[in-house]
């Protein structure tokens, strides 16, 4: 039950959008380890890359694609499947969540799900 709460706690004490804050990271991992689960605790806490979360927060709050590519040198396709990879994450968590009987949290993914799931990202085919 340890990381379940402290999993809660990670996402209502995560940092500001575009930094990032190895110490809860290494803390994620402490607890993973405590948990069984086998990882190398400096591998995961340098895994972690913002190169996207300005990007997305941007596409978030409601910016067009074409000013989303704008601010990052990264390929569209590769922005297009960061952010349906993150949808799909999103719907999982959600489905997580209302596995363990937490409704707030299963409410924060589907509003995610909601904001995030628009425009050309997630037509049927790029070709239109």
């Amino acid at each position: 039950m340890r990381l379940h709460e402290d999993f809660i706690e990670h996402f209502f004490l995560c940092p500001a959008p575009g930094t990032t804050d190895p110490e809860t990271a290494r803390r994620v991992a402490r607890v993973s380890i405590e948990s069984k689960i086998d990882i190398d605790e400096e591998r995961y806490v340098d895994g972690f890359k913002p190169y996207m979360m300005d990007v997305v927060k941007a596409w978030v709050d409601g910016q067009s694609f074409a000013s989303i590519c704008q601010m990052t040198s990264i390929y569209e396709g590769s922005v297009i499947r960061c952010i349906r990879r993150l949808e799909e994450l999103l719907r999982q968590m959600c489905c997580a969540a209302k596995a363990i009987g937490n409704s707030e949290l299963e409410a924060k993914f589907t509003e995610g799900t909601q904001k995030i799931k628009r425009d050309i990202v997630f037509a049927a085919s790029l070709y239109l």
